[in-house]
């Protein structure tokens, strides 16, 4: 099967168990964005290229669900895809934490990168202390999921990468 459409499919699953489900619970006004996690995850296994294609696709659809400015979600996490390919080489990718510590660093980055735009485009309330916990929160909730996720798309690469 094509690796193409077996993201694709992952990504419109998680896509709407995000907006069907996960955006109806809340804790301390952040939700837990399974897409993110995914896109570490790709650019992690397979590189900066990959990851910055999956974190563009699924930021974009995330676009697309949420009824937000079209845009915005594809290039932050396109970034952040692409950033967590960025380290493939250099990091022990067997580590049970990485793709914990890469996500919180990774929504961390994220909501950085969101709260930059929204000041630029006039998008964004003003930085303050409750934003930046829903931050740490988002940033928690992200990273408890990673290594779920994170093992998932390990075992797709491992079936897309058998000799048949």
């Amino acid at each position: 099967m094509s690796r193409v459409l077996v993201y694709s499919g992952l990504l419109v699953a998680a896509g709407l168990v995000h907006v069907a489900w996960l955006a109806r619970m809340q804790i301390s006004g952040a939700i837990m964005d399974p897409l993110l996690p995914i896109a570490v995850a790709v650019g992690i296994l397979r590189g900066a290229e990959y990851g910055a294609a999956v974190g563009l696709a699924a930021g974009l659809l995330q676009d697309l669900l949420s009824g937000g400015p079209l845009g915005v979600n594809g290039l932050i996490k396109l970034v952040i895809g692409f950033a967590s390919g960025l380290f493939v080489r250099s990091i022990y990718i067997e580590n049970p934490l990485l793709p914990a510590v890469a996500t919180f660093a990774g929504t961390l980055f994220g909501e950085i990168l969101l709260a930059v735009v929204g000041q630029v485009t006039g998008l964004a309330a003003e930085a303050s202390s409750v934003g930046i916990l829903r931050a740490f929160a988002q940033a928690a909730l992200n990273s408890a999921v990673a290594p779920f996720l994170f093992r998932g798309v390990k075992q797709i690469e491992f079936r897309l990468e058998r000799p048949r």
